[in-house]
């Protein structure tokens, strides 16, 4: 994690989803725009723990950026991850400074010389927005449609195109029952009944999922059902922890889930329960020593038969004195 914490939960919640090397690269796997990501592996990726803040978006950061060394054709390029839970008119412009700085810091390590050689070449940059907002995303792509009068100066303008992830049409990347597509199901429910129906098939989505993924599902459980109940989320936990460990022995996930939180509504209603007569017996016991207090019981006396502390019998001695 880098050391500025995103500027809301759900940016902090993307940022440490994609992170993970693992869950990263199943997004990537499914983007077909761009056939080399369909060849990466693991240990390709390097993440780079640096955030770009530009002066004149004090309030925006460039969310992920990773580093990919394709060594068989000596190809190396960096994988810019946005994202957004709002339409951003301005993210091409944003975009293009990220890359920009991102530029001026890889030739710090040239000299002058070596920059200005016919062979040198800057690294490929790969920009990608990843959209989770409500409202359909109206913003352009392309760079070169926020340049005026680009139609008349065609290619002598700067231009580049980012990939849109837009999560309301992105059924390519749902489609998938693994721990991706889950995590993502997870962050659009809305209402309990909807967390039954995506837990009947929750045994096909953990299926083959390594325990660092798991691990990443876990922590960000409680942010993406933020919409439920406390006791729904901590219900989910359980069954995911039962589905992991039981496997195929584990009892069909709608009766499981359904079940635990059946038990976790009794355990609460049992805490409150113990709580109650806990508090009605101490006020039976208080009630006791002030009837004592009236009759001229000693404090000893009180002490022994009602089992409270001398001090708390001179509080209510005094109390009735007053």
């Amino acid at each position: 994690m880098n050391n500025q914490l995103p500027h809301n939960i759900n940016d902090l919640e993307y940022k440490y989803i994609f992170s993970n090397k693992i869950i990263f690269l199943r997004l990537l796997k499914r983007l077909d725009k761009i056939g080399v990501f369909k060849n990466l592996t693991e240990d390709q990726l390097e993440r780079i723990d640096k955030s770009y803040v530009l002066p004149d978006f004090s309030e925006q950061e460039s969310d992920i950026l990773y580093k990919v060394n394709l060594k068989e054709k000596e190809i190396i390029f960096y994988i810019l991850f946005e994202h957004q839970s709002t339409v951003d008119h301005s993210m091409s412009i944003r975009l293009l400074f990220y890359i920009t700085d991102l530029y001026r810091d890889y030739i710090k390590d040239f000299d002058k010389g070596e920059i200005k050689k016919k062979g040198f070449r800057l690294p490929a940059v790969v920009p990608i927005v990843f959209y989770d907002g409500e409202d359909r995303w109206t913003a352009t792509t392309r760079l070169r449609e926020k340049i005026l009068g680009f139609e008349e100066f065609g290619n002598c303008v700067i231009d580049f195109e980012y990939i849109l992830i837009d999560l309301n049409q992105a059924e390519s990347i749902l489609q998938v029952k693994d721990i991706l597509s889950l995590i993502l199901k997870l962050n659009r429910i809305k209402r309990y009944e909807e967390l039954e129906r995506l837990f009947l098939e929750l045994r096909e989505y953990l299926w083959g999922a390594e325990e660092k993924e798991i691990e990443v599902l876990k922590v960000c459980l409680p942010v993406a059902l933020r919409e439920l109940e406390d006791i729904e989320v901590e219900a989910a936990k359980r069954a995911i922890d039962e589905t992991v460990i039981g496997g195929e022995k584990a009892m069909p996930l709608f009766q499981n889930l359904r079940k635990i939180r059946e038990e976790l509504i009794f355990e609460g209603l049992q805490q409150g329960l113990q709580q109650g007569l806990q508090q009605g017996f101490e006020q039976s016991k208080i009630e006791t020593a002030e009837r004592m207090i009236l009759k001229g019981y000693k404090d000893k006396e009180i002490a022994e038969i009602t089992g409270l502390s001398l001090e708390k019998i001179k509080e209510l001695r005094a109390k009735h004195r007053n």
